[in-house]
């Protein structure tokens, strides 16, 4: 178990956690937020919830951004970026939480488009605001991380696939971000 981050350790910074207005996401904007970050709330259609996080998280005196965006289009991924640009300017910790694939009525390849595509393009469409220092974060399963071993429920295997997609891409790009002084982890 990690040890906790130490309150106001991230004044200053900021976080952008996708997928964040409930579960893991919005418990990981809250923790970063109790530790002094920023943060950017982003959503596919959770408004109601992403507003009520935010509320709470202004309360301990951070800045927040709420963006609605859906990750599956590039267009929406790039507003969402250009909203964190005027807001703050850069960012220090993007962590790609939103995941998917179990949703009925979204297409046959939802779950490889939304787990892996999109998650590419969120991390290249962040690139121009992260700098040396920053950190991308993966949030996976553990289903999906050890898919290739393991079996997991047939219904879900496709979401574990194309998560393991996902976290295997993005592995590909650590060179290249290692070489700007950006750390990727996989959690």
């Amino acid at each position: 178990m990690s040890q906790p981050i130490p309150s106001g350790s991230l004044t200053g910074r900021t976080a952008l956690v996708t997928g964040s207005s409930r579960g893991i996401g919005a418990d990981t904007a809250s923790y970063l937020a109790q530790a002094g970050a920023n943060v950017v709330i982003n959503y596919r259609n959770k408004a109601p919830r992403a507003e009520k996080l935010a509320t709470q998280l202004r309360e301990l005196g951070v800045e927040v951004l709420v963006v609605g965006a859906d990750l599956t289009d590039p267009a929406s991924v790039a507003d969402m970026m250009a909203q964190v640009k005027d807001t703050f300017g850069t960012l220090d910790l993007l962590v790609l939480n939103a995941s998917g694939g179990m949703e009925s009525g979204m297409g046959e390849d939802y779950a490889l488009v939304l787990n892996r595509d999109a998650q590419l393009n969120v991390l290249d469409a962040a690139l121009p605001l992260l700098h040396d220092g920053s950190r991308v974060v993966f949030v996976t399963s553990h289903q999906a991380h050890f898919i290739r071993t393991t079996p997991t429920m047939p219904e879900y295997e496709p979401v574990a696939l194309s998560k393991r997609a996902g976290e295997d891409a993005l592995r590909e790009r650590i060179p290249a971000l290692a070489e700007e002084g950006i750390d990727f982890v996989v959690v």
